[in-house]
């Protein structure tokens, strides 16, 4: 039997949060549906996630952005002690950077929030919400500031900043407290070359099983008479993937369903 998953504590979105849910359920559903497309959706969810450089890009690319509006803050903030639009163009565009910057992030953002449940998935979408609300105070900034109302277009941009500054302390409970992104489970990396383990006729065909290289816990399956392997535990939070359902290369963390594809290791 598949075991429940763990019951975090919830400083920042509790019960009383719940009505974000009507919003979330709706919305993960339908960004889940993009990235099972196929094989291209799933593989577009991997370099989202990071797979390929077994490394987070998220924190990566939301620097672009924040540090394009924080220049464009410092900017605005000089311009209105200026006396000429010395710093106008260079503020202008600091923003227009932002904003192309943050197509990304927020792709890698939905992508690694796609795979939360409960108080982290509340807490993720009013990271959303509010980064979001930025973001379109940014855009009508940038059009006042267009129209020459350089005076609302600082207003409204250092509200934006106020706006994403917020974002960015909830990006960081997600973090820190909630741990998203962050392996449950701390085992040893994984062998680089291949290792015996475990006899060939021990493992039988189309049942999993899981077996130990020093602390490293290794799920196998034999299917089709290949032999494929994948790490044991779910690398969000920490589930069990061997009480998981396969889908052909593919296993399913039994908790919140993200799929983890096998790789073949012998014949």
């Amino acid at each position: 039997m598949a075991q429940q998953a763990p019951t975090l504590s919830a400083p920042i979105a509790g019960e009383r949060f719940a009505w974000l849910d009507r919003l979330a359920a709706p919305l993960q559903k339908g960004v889940y549906a993009v990235f099972r497309a196929g094989e291209a959706g799933r593989g577009a969810k991997n370099w989202l996630n990071g797979v390929p450089i077994r490394h987070r890009v998220h924190p990566a690319l939301v620097a672009i952005p924040i540090g394009a509006w924080t220049t464009a803050a410092f900017l605005d903030l000089l311009d209105g002690f200026s006396s000429d639009d010395t710093y106008q163009a260079a503020a202008d565009v600091a923003i227009l950077l932002g904003i192309v910057g943050a197509v990304p992030a927020v792709a890698a953002g939905l992508s690694d929030w796609v795979d939360t449940y409960d108080h982290q998935r509340r807490v993720g979408m009013a990271h959303a919400l509010v980064n979001s609300t930025a973001l379109a105070l940014y855009g009508a900034s940038l059009a006042l500031r267009a129209r020459g109302n350089r005076t609302a277009g600082r207003a409204l941009g250092g509200l934006a900043f106020g706006v994403v500054s917020l974002g960015g302390a909830l990006g960081g409970e997600l973090v820190y407290t909630f741990g998203i992104g962050v392996t449950y489970l701390l085992y040893p990396k994984p062998p680089d070359t291949f290792v015996d383990i475990l006899a060939s006729d021990q493992l039988v065909e189309g049942t999993p099983q899981v077996v130990e290289d020093g602390r490293v816990p290794v799920l196998l399956r034999r299917r089709d008479g290949q032999v494929y392997a994948v790490e044991a535990w779910c690398s969000h939070v920490g589930g069990p993937l061997i009480d998981g359902p396969f889908e052909g290369l593919t296993v399913e963390c039994p908790w919140h369903q993200s799929a983890s594809a096998s790789t073949t290791v012998a014949p």
